[in-house]
């Protein structure tokens, strides 16, 4: 089989209230090209090989969509995938979900629909890199390397498809050991407003959802903005 490339995208939430999604066009890979190794054969599955693995870079390609705070209320951002599924090129429009109401389609390539428990654990990977020093709260990169960054994308890989052995290739291996360790030091941290973009047409990723305006406060209040639903594979 082909090996497929890993890329990824962004959108915008808040805890229980839909925002609008907007358009976003990847634009590059900063980190380690076949950087971890995918197993999933063993139970039943068809991937095995190395993908690409790190920050995933985008523009934004609307002008007038909800976007996050941080580095998501600029023209540009870079996150990490949380799906495996072959992608396609040009700009994508997503929408945003819980992560344990992810991937879209679900099941996504590579697994099952992800859970609660596949959330915290993303969640504590998030926060293990953020306090390493490697991240910084809105998945920018602050100090981390090639290697790193290609660590962490591997260490969301292995928490979220259960079924499959996740390995990093040459250095990737002894930063996603380093990860890992820095994980057992609080294994139930969480990231504020860390959520998942999606597009059933290409890779599930992660997103940091915008702080309320003062107008959006106030709707809230007043209980006058809907939940997000869950969206499931037409």
């Amino acid at each position: 089989m082909k090996k497929s490339t890993i890329i990824c995208a962004s959108l915008a939430m808040l805890s229980g209230t839909a925002l609008a999604g907007f358009d976003a066009e990847h634009t590059g890979l900063t980190g380690v090209i076949d950087g971890v190794h995918i197993n999933n054969t063993g139970t039943g599955g068809f991937i095995n090989f190395d993908f690409d693995a790190g920050h995933n870079n985008f523009v934004y390609t609307d002008v007038g969509g909800q976007r996050g705070g941080g580095q998501f209320s600029g023209g540009s951002f870079s996150t990490f995938c949380i799906e495996l599924q072959n992608t396609l090129g040009g700009s994508r429009s997503y929408d945003v979900a819980d992560i344990h109401n992810s991937p879209n389609p679900a099941p996504g390539n590579g697994g099952a629909q992800y859970d609660m428990a596949d959330e915290a654990e993303v969640n504590a990977v998030v926060a293990a890199a953020i306090r390493l020093g490697w991240i910084n709260s809105d998945l920018s990169a602050a100090s981390a390397t090639n290697t790193q960054l290609a660590a962490i994308q591997g260490q969301l890989w292995k928490v979220v498809l259960d079924d499959a052995v996740v390995t990093g290739n040459g250095s990737v291996a002894t930063e996603m050991l380093a990860l890992q360790n820095e994980i057992a030091n609080d294994p139930s941290a969480t990231v504020s407003g860390l959520v998942a973009m999606l597009n059933s047409n290409t890779q599930d990723q992660l997103f940091i959802v915008p702080l309320p305006t003062a107008a959006l406060a106030g709707l809230l209040t007043l209980g006058g903005l809907a939940g997000v639903k869950r969206l499931r594979r037409s």
